[in-house]
């Protein structure tokens, strides 16, 4: 895996309790521990934005791995998966900018089906 200097997260859907939120962030910043990455920058979105589109979280970290400021990024799965069109943009951006992607299986504690926090890397590097 490569390393990662100025590392981001998106968590793309609601936590399942108030301490889900915190947890949700804690899970992130272990999941870069475990990669010898720096702590992310945290990009969250509580679901969908306005009209179904994207959440606010997600554009701004668009904006940011466009303008280069982060080279890699962890995605909580599967809470980003409703509409497949936004994350899949996401990730073309992070392979034109040469952004290694990771992925997180579920993170919140108290979810009924979260499972362990075993993670799925891909690399999406130049």
């Amino acid at each position: 895996m490569t390393m990662a200097e100025r590392p981001a997260a998106y968590i793309g859907g609601p936590s399942c309790s108030d301490d889900g939120v915190f947890a949700d962030r804690q899970a992130m910043a272990q999941a870069a521990r475990q990669r010898g990455w720096p702590a992310p920058a945290i990009y969250a979105d509580d679901g969908p934005g306005q009209a179904g589109r994207p959440g606010p979280a997600l554009g701004r970290l668009e904006a940011a791995v466009i303008a280069g400021r982060h080279d890699g990024l962890l995605v909580a799965v599967p809470g980003t998966l409703g509409n497949p069109a936004p994350l899949m943009r996401l990730l073309s951006h992070c392979t034109r900018h040469g952004v290694t992607v990771s992925f997180v299986p579920p993170l919140a504690a108290g979810c009924p089906n979260a499972s362990a926090r075993t993670a799925v890397s891909a690399g999406c590097r130049k």
